[in-house]
C-alpha cells in the first residue's frame, strides 16, 4: 500500500474521534430569535429579492401537499394558509381541537392532531417555527393572557418532548408567542359564539429558514 494512504487511513481516526460537524449556519441562533417580537420574527430570516417568486411558489406547493396529506377528519379542523406574500406557511388549528374549555392542559386528542406538523420539521434549517395562542375576549385581560400562556407553555412541552424522542431535530429553532385575544381573526370580531370559536386558535408559521432560501436561490 502506498504509504501515504496508509498513515492517512491510520490518522484519519484521531482526526475525527470527538470533532463535531461544523455548523452551517452559525449565525442563525434561537436566541436572538428570542428577542424579537412576533412581526419581526414573521419577517426573519429575509428573502433575497430574486429568490422571492421561487420560495413562493415552493411554499405554496408545500402547503397544498400538506393539506393533501392530512387525514380526512383533520382536513374540516385545520386551516392552512399563506402570508408575508406568499413565503409563510400558516397551520391553524381551533384550540378547542386541542384543549378542553379553559383547561391548560393538552386534551387526549391533542397529539394525534399536532403529529401532523412534525413532518415539517425534518430538517432544522428549512424552517422557523413561530407558534402563537390566542383566545376570543371572555373574561379579563389577565385571564386571558394566563390562559393562553399555561396553554403554550403545554404546547412548548409536547415539542420538547418530540424532540427527547427523536421525531424533531433539536437544533430546530422554535419560538413560543402568547397572545391573549390581542389578535382576532381578520374580520371576525367576538360578538357570536362562532367567531368567538374562531378566535380561540393556534397557529405555527413555517418561516424560510436558510437553507430553504438557499436552495432557492441556487436554482
Amino acid at each position: 500500500m502506498n504509504r501515504f494512504l496508509f498513515l492517512l487511513i491510520m490518522t484519519l481516526p484521531l482526526l475525527c474521534h470527538g470533532q463535531e460537524p461544523a455548523d452551517p449556519y452559525p449565525d442563525y441562533l434561537e436566541e436572538t430569535f428570542m428577542d424579537m417580537d412576533f412581526e419581526q420574527n414573521l419577517a426573519t430570516p429575509e428573502v433575497p429579492r430574486k429568490a422571492k417568486a421561487a420560495l413562493a411558489s415552493y411554499v405554496k406547493a408545500s402547503a397544498e401537499q400538506f393539506q393533501k396529506s392530512l387525514p380526512e377528519a383533520l382536513k374540516k379542523v385545520i386551516e392552512v394558509d399563506l402570508v408575508r406574500n406568499g413565503e409563510v406557511m400558516v397551520v391553524t388549528y381551533p384550540a378547542d381541537e386541542l384543549f378542553n374549555p379553559n383547561d391548560t392542559l393538552l386534551s387526549r386528542y391533542a397529539d394525534r392532531a399536532l403529529r401532523e406538523i412534525i413532518p415539517l420539521m425534518k430538517d432544522p434549517f428549512r424552517y422557523k417555527v413561530v407558534y402563537t395562542v390566542n383566545s376570543d375576549d371572555t373574561g379579563s385581560e389577565s385571564y386571558r393572557f394566563a390562559l393562553t400562556d399555561a396553554r403554550m407553555n403545554s404546547l412548548y412541552d409536547w415539542l420538547l418532548r418530540k424532540i427527547d424522542e427523536n421525531k424533531i431535530p433539536e437544533d430546530i429553532v422554535i419560538i413560543p408567542e402568547t397572545m391573549g385575544s390581542t389578535r382576532p381573526m381578520p374580520d371576525t370580531d367576538n360578538l357570536t359564539r362562532d367567531n368567538r370559536r374562531k378566535n380561540r386558535r393556534v397557529e405555527f408559521y413555517f418561516i424560510p429558514g436558510p437553507a430553504l432560501i438557499d436552495a432557492v436561490s441556487r436554482k
